[in-house]
């Protein structure tokens, strides 16, 4: 598989204000990656060392309550990083599964090879650093949602910010996210 790196190529310009022919260069350090809906890019109980863009598709992380049932903590959309960031920066067992909720394609790039980019390229660090601030801010918007907007504004948010989920995700995954149950998930969809 010989992906065009374009699209990769363009994020990190969007993330850093590097020289277009550094950007390439870091682009090409990625290796083509395709997942077919359900295929699994981290499971738990393992150590993650992909570190992923995902050019195409739509994935989300997930894992077990105490009871086993699933529970949706995220989704990745298109032109975005897929990563356990505990996981595969500790170097630790994850406590939670990355899955391909349809078919997608990306790059990717191991562990040991990021490190060896971000020494040799420190455009990379400062990309490597916007993108943990990033999901950090996303993932304290998100708790902070959790406890002080009701289940109806959680679920306009997300109708207006990541309308994809809505159009390719079953509905299960969507109310796990959203922290209520599929019946009040069907209720505010007739809403709307």
């Amino acid at each position: 598989m010989n992906q065009d790196r374009d699209s990769l190529t363009n994020f990190i310009l969007r993330i850093v204000p590097i020289p277009l022919i550094e950007a390439q260069e870091i682009a090409r350090s990625f290796d083509s990656v395709q997942f077919k809906k359900g295929d699994f890019l981290l499971r738990e109980k393992t150590i993650s060392d992909d570190y992923v863009y995902l050019e195409k598709g739509l994935m989300r992380t997930f894992l077990f309550d105490l009871e086993g049932n699933e529970i949706t903590t995220d989704f990745f959309l298109e032109n975005n990083m897929v990563f356990e960031v505990t996981s595969f920066f500790n170097g630790v067992t994850s406590e939670a599964n990355i899955q391909a909720i349809t078919d997608c394609v990306g790059f990717k790039i191991s562990y040991q090879e990021l490190n060896t980019l971000f020494h040799q390229k420190p455009a990379f660090r400062d990309f490597g650093r916007a993108i943990l601030v990033k999901e950090f801010m996303a993932s304290k918007k998100r708790n902070y949602g959790m406890i002080n907007r009701t289940a109806e504004q959680r679920y306009q948010e997300l109708l207006t910010t990541k309308p994809q989920i809505m159009k390719h995700s079953p509905l299960k995954y969507i109310a796990s996210y959203l922290g209520i149950t599929d019946s009040t998930l069907s209720r505010l969809r007739r809403k709307a």
